[in-house]
């Protein structure tokens, strides 16, 4: 039930003629406008509740009310912005430019209604939802962690399209309304009503008495914008606002897109040309440029990755219904890695025990914690209190002893088999007879580890990526004994963390680690054929990626990759063996960022935070590896990469460490970066079409060595004519 529920009298008509999409109830003069869709989740707003809306405009109008308040039934959510199932139907930019001009049509009417206007926000107000409340004249929404208001359009290839592009700078001025509409950013409560996006915020339990107080008009927060916004809404409306906004919104959004998105471009030059005319005249250029982004293919791409999250997401879900309850987590090892993981699950509430050998090694963990808090609590993601508390959940300890009273522990020591048998063995020598031992490894099968175990069907792996509390995807790994509820367990635990969670089989490497390897070492093979390490870089940033192979090798550590590699090497065989260029980086101390030269030289900012952080490749590199340049096109720098990635995804879906292809994509998007826009590696793939991708391996092995060579089932699928997915939904 809504909190604005309680006290509210429908009228006898709405009683007889109960609308199926919410209620129109009317008390004391004030309507009250409720939207809730029984067959969804949260409020969507699909053409079904659009025309409902019309209805009930039409019966506002025989009641005469004083005003009108419009919130959801939904319990954490307002409206979470357009039905994307339906607009992914329209198949051309006529039908989403005729279903956009009658959305307008009802904001415009809602606009221009002859009585105050409030949108009662709690939860969720995003996309539509937002330009739902934009219409209005008066917004409050409740002070709740739920409570987040946003345009997250751009995240999709699309822009605002129902007013949002033209209400917004309107109402808060050019330099925050672009801030939003670039971005995606979603604001809470305070943040909205400084910038004066809300007129009002509130108690949850408080917020029908405050949508009330706003309709009848009692005093408002007083507030003030600051100067600098002020100032750089009036540059917009000069000739100099081309040069000091406009050019300065596009040059930040080619920085941080590289061209790839053309959403946030499109959406600036709607903004601009929009100001300079009417509304009426506005909103029909921002429709006309939506309904060309709708049907691009990077909007489909990117609306695909939104499906296919929420599929990942469900699936977990619903395997996470089999989980044991979990009270403390045991965290073994208090690195960089312990430390993140311990940090991210006292944030959410679960208590922690820290253990390291030592106490001046879980010290540096505990602190690494506190400084993380610290940061949330500098961007006003959490506050001091909430930090004490969080902090209090954190046990830190060198005393195994203290592992008593744990249900489940996560091992994050160091990449050794035998370090981490020994591990299990003492937490099992100490911990309750059902402890579940999960084991953040990135390559050591988990079969072997298990091995060690009094149980080896309460162990599993946890891969998460680093840095813990950034990256979203968590990567749970099942050997053939793991049962079941232990691996419900673990990937409810995930969700509890707010990772997004897929589940793979066993082996060296399991999924992610294995097809990035490979990546890497076609990379490193480029290298050793007369490809410049900056040149290989570009070219795959060029393509979409965040950081080039080189770049990312450093960020990771060339003694990591190089034991990962061996690992893999065993197992694999010559196949996925590196070329010598690891071992002769790692005999010169050449380890990457933390030794802070590895292909790149670094300069960090000093102690006290001046300076500038920078990286240049180091030209000492090529006579230590008897580097000789040779010509290598961006072309075949992108394809040998992304082909090997392909080539050996094709391998692990073979062995069965991976079968679906939502998990695969979503895998190596949110696991490291493969371009978003691109829609995943295995869309990429249809997309070039498999035919197309075994004559280039074919090519490529030819010349280059069997390891390119493609694997069987990429052959039987370009033979057969089929896709990884079947259709291109």
């Amino acid at each position: 039930m809504s909190i604005l529920e309680t006290g509210t009298r429908t009228s006898q008509e709405t009683t007889q003629a109960s609308p199926p999409l919410g209620a129109l109830a009317v008390e004391d003069g004030i309507a009250w406008l409720r939207l809730d869709d029984p067959g969804k989740r949260v409020n969507t707003l699909s053409t079904r509740l659009m025309s409902w809306f019309e209805e009930q405009l039409d019966n506002l109008y025989g009641e005469h009310p004083r005003g009108l308040v419009i919130f959801s039934g939904k319990t954490d959510s307002f409206v979470a912005g357009a039905d994307l199932e339906e607009l992914l139907t329209l198949q051309d930019s006529e039908s989403v430019i005729d279903m956009l001009e009658r959305g307008h049509e009802l904001m415009e009417r809602l606009a221009g209604l002859p009585f105050p206007t409030v949108a009662a926000i709690h939860g969720a107000c995003l996309g539509g939802g937002l330009e739902l409340a934009l219409a209005c004249q008066r917004r409050v929404a409740t002070e709740h962690a739920k409570t987040k208001l946003g345009f997250p359009e751009v995240q999709l290839g699309l822009i605002p399209g129902l007013g949002g592009t033209q209400r917004l700078p309107r109402l808060i001025g050019v330099p925050d309304a672009l801030d939003l509409i670039l971005t995606g950013k979603q604001l809470d409560a305070r943040k909205a009503w400084r910038l004066g996006l809300v007129d009002d915020t509130c108690h949850p339990a408080d917020l029908r008495t405050a949508a009330e107080g706003l309709v009848r008009g009692s005093a408002l927060k007083a507030k003030k914008r600051p100067f600098a916004s002020r100032a750089g809404d009036f540059l917009a409306h000069t000739p100099l606002g081309d040069k000091f906004v406009w050019d300065k919104a596009r040059a930040g959004v080619m920085a941080k897109t590289g061209g790839h998105y053309p959403a946030p471009l499109v959406a600036i030059d709607v903004v601009r040309d929009g100001l300079s005319l009417p509304l009426r005249r506005a909103l029909d250029v921002e429709a006309g440029a939506f309904s060309e982004l709708v049907v691009s293919e990077t909007a489909k791409n990117l609306i695909s990755i939104f499906f296919t999250k929420n599929d990942v997401e469900a699936r977990a879900a619903k395997l996470g219904r089999k989980a044991r309850p979990v009270g403390t987590v045991g965290v073994l090892g208090a690195g960089f890695m312990g430390a993140g993981i311990a940090q991210v699950l006292a944030q959410k509430g679960v208590p922690i025990v820290l253990k390291d050998r030592d106490l001046e090694s879980v010290g540096r963990g505990y602190a690494f914690c506190q400084q993380q808090f610290r940061e949330r609590v500098k961007r006003r993601r959490a506050t001091e209190a909430e930090v004490k508390v969080a902090m209090g959940r954190i046990l830190p300890t060198a005393d195994y002893d203290a592992l008593r009273r744990v249900d489940l522990v996560v091992e994050a020591v160091f990449e050794d088999l035998e370090v981490k048998r020994a591990v299990i063995r003492e937490a099992e020598a100490v911990a309750p007879p059902g402890l579940i031992f999960a084991s953040n490894t990135s390559s050591i099968p988990i079969g072997k580890l298990a091995e060690a175990s009094r149980k080896p069907e309460n162990v599993v792996g946890m891969h998460f990526f680093s840095p813990v509390a950034k990256m979203p995807l968590l990567e749970v790994i099942r050997h053939p004994g793991t049962s079941e509820e232990t691996l419900a367990t673990i990937v409810e635990l995930g969700r509890t963390m707010g990772k997004t969670v897929i589940v793979v089989g066993d082996g060296p490497g399991f999924f992610t680690s294995r097809v990035l390897g490979t990546m890497l070492n076609e990379a490193s093979w480029m290298l050793t054929e007369g490809a410049a390490i900056d040149r290989v870089d570009t070219a795959m940033t060029r393509w979409g990626w965040p950081v080039g192979p080189f770049a990312l090798m450093d960020e990771v550590g060339l003694d990591v990759g190089a034991h990962v590699g061996e690992v893999m090497r065993e197992a694999l065989g010559e196949r996925v063996a590196p070329p010598p260029v690891f071992q002769r980086m790692i005999d010169d101390r050449r380890l990457g960022r933390k030794a802070k030269r590895g292909f790149y030289l670094y300069e960090e900012k000093d102690a006290k935070g001046k300076g500038k952080s920078s990286k240049k490749v180091d030209p000492a590199v090529y006579p230590l590896l008897g580097w000789r340049p040779a010509p290598i096109g961006d072309e075949e720098i992108v394809e040998r990469c992304w082909l090997q990635m392909l080539n050996e995804t094709a391998r692990c879906m073979e062995e069965g460490i991976i079968t679906n292809p939502a998990d695969v994509d979503i895998g190596v998007i949110f696991g490291f970066g493969f371009p978003p826009f691109r829609g995943g590696l295995l869309r990429e793939a249809d997309r070039q079409g498999l035919r197309w991708v075994v004559d280039k391996l074919e090519g490529y092995a030819d010349r280059h060595g069997e390891r390119l060579r493609p694997a069987t089932l990429l052959r039987e699928m370009a033979r057969k004519g089929e896709r990884f997915y079947k259709t291109n939904a």
